[in-house]
């Protein structure tokens, strides 16, 4: 991962959670120094990893990666646009419209 914004965005989730690196990274089942060295030596997570880590903050991983919170209604929409193109191109050419006016 290229940009650094997320090791922020974890840190202050982990900062705000009141619960120790060390606690997290055991809890995420990575070794003591996990959480640490993705903090402060720069270390990339694998997106499993990450994940873990998150869930034991708890925060959202969208949040952590893209500073964007996904919500229920978030992902029912994507799901339908996935399953069903029709519902897709309707969604697109109604922002489409909105968006030109």
């Amino acid at each position: 991962m290229t940009n650094d914004a997320w090791r922020g965005r974890l840190k202050q989730a982990l900062e705000a959670s009141g619960k120790s690196g060390r606690s997290v990274s055991i809890a995420a089942g990575a070794g003591a120094g996990y959480v640490h060295s993705i903090l402060v030596e720069g270390k990339d997570p694998t997106i499993e990893r990450l994940m873990a880590v998150c869930q034991q903050i708890p925060v959202s991983l969208p949040w952590v990666l893209y500073g964007v919170e996904v919500t229920p209604e978030d992902l029912e929409l994507l799901s339908t646009m996935k399953e069903s193109p029709e519902a897709r191109d309707a969604v697109i050419t109604l922002l489409r419209a909105r968006s030109a006016s």
